[in-house]
């Protein structure tokens, strides 16, 4: 199959045989030749859910509110380990003159990557991340903060451990602030929604820490689910989009915050992709259901929290804590993949109008992160 049919086979029948420009064609070829084939916080149960981006913004408290998020301004990490089935993720070097595609071809080449990779099982689910974030002091300043957390979930429940990691000024004007206020060890901050009442950061790092929750729902798909809820999803993109509209209700999943439907489907499917053990057939599903999405839009090229090269898609939504926040601002929702491999690297939300939570910092700044740095199955856990 050459490269033009295998996209024309990987789109949505959904979508239709429309008519592709012939600068989408060129595209298409120019892409598909240039690459080789290759808070601890409970709802009901504690749930694992989309890497914890939209915690990050409520049920905010001292340290764990920068325990889920991440910021931008600091140098990249080298990656360290294995992103699905135990396999590198690739980074295909990025060429002298890259190809931008549009959101629905990214995606449509990742499912059909995600579709090709070999099936794997074990006892164990198991994922690793980091996560870096920004919040701005009651000072004034705004400082980064760290973490990193590993799950393992089996028959008998989920296991957890990580470490929060500490903060510190992030810019170099922020250090000189920070050091014009004593250069204190732990920091106040206000959180809007949560009365007037200030939090304090610390920055010095956490001791690690562990817990076993025994129950079978440890999922989050706009309600809890099992692992065998998770081995029964649809895998075609319309029977999924079915399934979890079933549980949409107008609003954020972490809050009573408005949320569109296009919206709320990319924040909970972005969360199945990243961190979910589903089979290659429904990942395909939901990479194949985003790119029907009128509302998603493709950032480009871009680097994550472990300095691995990926391809952003995104969608806009509201960062209110709640219904009831007048004060707040716009964020871009980032899920950055490597599609030639048909896996998720990272989430991250980047202010697009600053407001709430964000006030003080500039459109473009990347405010929380949460990178892959493991999801993959297992034998054995070590926790």
């Amino acid at each position: 199959m050459n490269p033009i049919e295998e996209l024309r086979a990987a789109r949505p029948a959904h979508l239709g045989d429309v008519p592709t420009d012939e600068r989408t064609r060129r595209s298409e070829l120019a892409y598909a030749m240039s690459h080789d084939r290759p808070t601890r916080r409970r709802r009901k149960p504690r749930l694992a859910w989309g890497l914890g981006l939209a915690g990050a913004a409520a049920g905010v408290t001292a340290v764990a509110v920068l325990a889920t998020s991440t910021g931008a301004g600091t140098a990249p990490r080298p990656p360290s380990a294995a992103i699905g089935s135990g396999t590198p993720a690739s980074s295909t070097p990025a060429s002298s003159a890259p190809v931008r595609l549009s959101a629905q071809q990214v995606l449509l080449v990742a499912a059909t990557s995600a579709e090709r990779r070999p099936p794997a099982s074990g006892r164990f689910w198991h994922t690793e991340t980091f996560a870096r974030g920004l919040v701005t002091t009651s000072d004034g300043y705004t400082m980064a903060s760290e973490q990193r957390s590993e799950m393992w979930v089996g028959k008998n429940g989920q296991w957890s451990r990580g470490q929060y990691l500490g903060a510190e000024p992030a810019t170099p004007d922020d250090r000189a602030k920070w050091e014009a206020a004593g250069s204190p060890a732990e920091v106040r901050i206000s959180m809007p929604g949560k009365g007037t009442r200030d939090r304090r950061l610390p920055l010095a790092a956490g001791k690690p820490y562990s817990d076993h929750h025994s129950g079978k729902e440890v999922f989050w798909l706009g309600r809890n689910v099992t692992l065998d809820d998770l081995a029964g999803l649809p895998d075609d993109e319309a029977g999924l989009k079915a399934w979890l509209l079933r549980n949409y209700e107008g609003k954020d999943t972490e809050s009573d915050r408005p949320m569109a439907e296009d919206a709320w489907l990319f924040q909970v499917t972005a969360g199945l992709i990243t961190d979910m053990p589903v089979s290659a057939k429904v990942r395909g599903a939901a990479f194949r259901m985003l790119a029907a999405l009128p509302s998603v839009t493709a950032v480009g090229q871009v680097t994550d929290g472990q300095g691995r090269s990926g391809t952003a898609i995104a969608i806009e939504t509201e960062s209110r804590v709640s219904a009831r926040d007048a004060d707040h601002g716009i964020l871009q929702d980032r899920l950055i993949i490597d599609e030639a491999a048909g896996v998720a690297l990272a989430r991250e939300s980047v202010v697009v109008k600053p407001g709430g939570m964000q006030a003080g910092l500039a459109p473009g700044t990347v405010w929380n992160t949460a990178t892959v740095v493991r999801a993959e199955w297992t034998d054995s856990r070590t926790s």
